[in-house]
């Protein structure tokens, strides 16, 4: 995903007193990962790969042009035996089914990372945890959009692999690293629920399938205001207008054109959602059920 639209360099530094009581639920080592062989005139390419759900399912990050049909699934030096189940080529997530009775320790995933978007984790490394500092989300690189907001983390060493999970003080998978940044021990990390969120679909369907509200927003405009409300819409049928001013979508606060692309990332198909808007000076509620993409 960001590799598709360059680097972005962001830095503010920050002193923390670290607590010596910081949980450590999440095997990091032996490593489990995902190797992709090199194709021609590249190099081999590795994820750690770390489980999901109760069932024996692990998501990776398919790094570069690596081919996610191709992986093989190793334990140090061994092969386990392992089917994929598919791939978003969006957000670079691919998720594996593991053969055997040999399984990665499954750890608790936190249902949302915005309280931790400027915390303390831990990212869970073969050589043992090493401390880390969430300082934001990006939303843009090179004036882009991104599909849906990264965490951007400080490390307190060399960015880790791909795929490497960050955990809270109790142990719980708030993200997993994603790519380095274009600063010295900066990187970006894919949140705990966009995880979740592709993974539901992918294994079920083996594609991500956005919901569609009929909302139009200007990436040019500094305030989200709706531009367009598409006829035959969800959006139509509840009342929501040209130039309302849009608040919220479910729980994601909206005050730019990002935070409404991040926000309807997580839009499920069939799922009512409730949407706020300012109409001149007054905050209306919408409740939305999204439908699948006209077209």
């Amino acid at each position: 995903m960001l590799g598709r639209f360059g680097q972005l360099a962001v830095f503010c530094g920050v002193a923390m007193c670290v607590p010596t009581s910081i949980a450590q639920p999440v095997a990091a080592s032996p490593r489990w990962q995902a190797v992709f062989p090199a194709l021609a005139g590249g190099q081999v390419h590795n994820s750690t790969a770390v489980r999901v759900t109760a069932e024996p399912t692990l998501v990776v990050v398919v790094v570069g042009d690596s081919d996610p049909l191709s992986l093989k699934l190793q334990v140090g030096a061994r092969s386990i035996p392992c089917k994929v189940i598919g791939h978003d080529p969006v957000s670079r997530l691919g998720f594996v089914s593991v053969g055997g009775n040999e399984l990665p320790k499954m750890a608790p995933w936190i249902e949302d990372a915005g309280a931790n978007s400027r915390s303390l984790l831990q990212s869970m490394e073969p050589g043992g945890p090493s401390k880390c500092w969430t300082t934001g989300w990006v939303k843009q690189v090179g004036g882009k959009i991104l599909p849906f907001a990264l965490l951007r983390v400080n490390f307190s060493g060399k960015v880790p692999s791909p795929g490497t999970p960050l955990v809270d003080a109790v142990g719980r998978v708030v993200g997993i690293v994603f790519q380095k940044s274009g600063e010295p021990n900066i990187g970006y990390a894919i949140p705990a629920e966009a995880v979740r969120r592709v993974q539901q679909d992918i294994c079920k369907s083996g594609h991500l399938t956005r919901g569609w509200l009929g909302l139009s927003l200007s990436s040019a405009s500094p305030i989200p205001e709706i531009c367009r409300v598409l006829p035959n819409s969800p959006a139509a049928a509840a009342g929501i207008r040209a130039n309302d001013r849009l608040l919220s979508v479910d729980t994601r606060q909206v005050a730019d054109y990002g935070d409404a692309a991040n926000a309807f990332f997580y839009l499920i198909p069939g799922k009512p959602v409730l949407v706020k808007v300012l109409r001149d000076t007054e905050q209306i509620e919408f409740t939305l059920t999204p439908e699948l993409p006209k077209g």
